[in-house]
C-alpha cells in the first residue's frame, strides 16, 4: 500500500508536466506570431486551460505533504534554490498570461511578450533538469543531508533532461497552437517548421539518454523508460501524418509522463537517493502513519474521481479543435 501512495504522488506530478508542457511550449512560441492579433489568439488558446492544469501541481504538493511528509521536508531542503527559481518563473508566467491584455499600451504588452517565453523556457528546462538530477542521485553536504548543487544541475545528464523537456514542450506547443491558427497562415508555417526541427532533435536527445543509461550502469528500466518515450514520439508523428492531431498530442505527452517514472525506475523505493548513500530516504521511513493514510483514502481519492472528468470536460470545451 505504501507503493500505491508513492506512485499516486508521481502520477500527479506526471499529469501536471504532461498538461503544462503544452502551456510551456505555447508560451515559448509566442514570438512566432506575426501580429498583435496572432499573439492575442495564441494567448487565448491556453488561458482557459492553464489554471486547470496547475490543479495537478497543487494536488501533487498536497498529497506529498499528507502521504510522504518526511520526504516533502527533505525535498524542500534539498531543492530549495531550484524550487525558488521555478516558483518565480511560475508566478511570472501566470502574471504574463493574466496581465498582458490588462492595459492597451504597446510597451506594456511588449514587456509581457518577453516575460512569457522566458519564464516558460525556465519552467520547462528547470523541471527537466531537476528530475534528471533526481534520477542520477543528489549530492550530500557536510552534515550528510541530500542537496542539489549547481554542479548537479550543470551535469550533462541534467542538461540533457532540461533539453528534452524544452524540445518536447516546443513540439507540444507547436501542435496545440497549430490547431488554433489558419492552416495557410504565416503563423501556421512557422509552427510547422518548429515541429519539424524539434522532433528529430527530441528523438536524438531521448536516444542519447537511453545510451547513457545503458553505458553507465543505470538500472535497465531507466533505459526502457527513455525508449518508450522515443517510440511514442514516433507514434505521435505517425498520428499527425494521419491527420489526428489530438492523438499526436497524447503520444507527445508520454516523455513528460515518463519523467517521474524514471526516478522510480532508477531508485525503486528509495524515495530520495544520493550518489554517496548518505542522506538517503526509504519509502518505509517517509510514509505517513496508517491513520493519516486512511484519512487520505476517504477524503482525497473520491476527489480524484471528480477532478479527472472535470479536466476532460474543460479540455473538450476550451481546447481548440482540429481545423477542417
Amino acid at each position: 500500500m505504501d507503493v500505491f501512495w508513492y506512485a499516486l504522488v508521481g502520477l500527479l506530478l506526471a499529469g501536471y508536466l504532461a498538461l503544462e508542457s503544452i502551456d510551456f511550449g505555447v508560451g515559448m512560441l509566442l514570438p512566432l506570431a506575426p501580429s498583435e492579433a496572432g499573439r492575442a489568439r495564441v494567448r487565448r488558446t491556453i488561458v482557459p486551460l492553464f489554471l486547470a492544469n496547475e490543479v495537478w501541481l497543487v494536488a501533487f504538493v498536497g498529497l506529498l505533504f499528507g502521504a510522504l511528509p518526511l520526504l516533502e521536508g527533505k525535498l524542500l531542503y534539498a531543492l530549495r534554490l531550484p524550487l525558488l527559481a521555478l516558483l518565480t518563473a511560475w508566478f511570472l508566467r501566470d502574471a504574463a498570461l493574466w496581465f498582458r491584455g490588462a492595459h492597451p499600451g504597446a510597451a506594456w504588452r511588449r514587456t509581457w511578450d518577453v516575460v512569457l517565453p522566458v519564464s516558460s523556457l525556465v519552467l520547462a528546462a528547470g523541471w527537466g533538469a531537476v528530475l534528471a538530477a533526481l534520477v542520477r542521485g543528489l549530492s550530500t553536504n557536510g552534515g550528510g543531508h541530500a542537496v542539489l548543487t549547481a554542479a548537479d544541475l550543470l551535469h550533462p545528464f541534467a542538461l540533457l533532461g532540461g533539453c528534452v523537456t524544452v524540445a518536447g514542450s516546443l513540439r507540444q506547443g507547436s501542435l496545440f497552437a497549430g490547431r488554433a491558427v489558419p492552416g495557410d497562415s504565416v503563423h501556421a508555417v512557422r509552427l510547422g517548421r518548429v515541429r519539424r526541427a524539434v522532433t528529430p532533435a527530441l528523438l536524438v536527445l531521448l536516444l542519447t539518454g537511453v545510451v547513457g543509461a545503458l553505458t553507465t550502469g543505470a538500472p535497465p528500466a531507466v533505459a526502457g523508460v527513455g525508449a518508450l518515450a522515443a517510440v511514442c514520439v514516433l507514434a505521435s508523428e505517425a498520428s499527425l501524418r494521419s491527420g489526428r492531431t489530438f492523438s499526436a498530442l497524447l503520444f507527445g505527452a508520454v516523455p513528460f509522463l515518463t519523467a517521474p517514472l524514471a526516478v522510480g525506475a532508477a531508485h525503486g523505493t528509495t524515495v530520495l537517493a544520493t550518489r554517496s548513500g548518505a542522506g538517503e530516504l526509504d519509502l518505509s521511513e517517509a510514509i505517513a502513519d496508517a491513520a493519516s493514510l486512511q484519512l487520505l483514502a476517504v477524503t482525497v481519492l473520491p476527489v480524484f474521481l471528480v477532478v479527472i472528468p472535470a479536466q476532460v470536460w474543460i479540455w473538450r470545451v476550451f481546447a481548440p479543435s482540429d481545423r477542417a
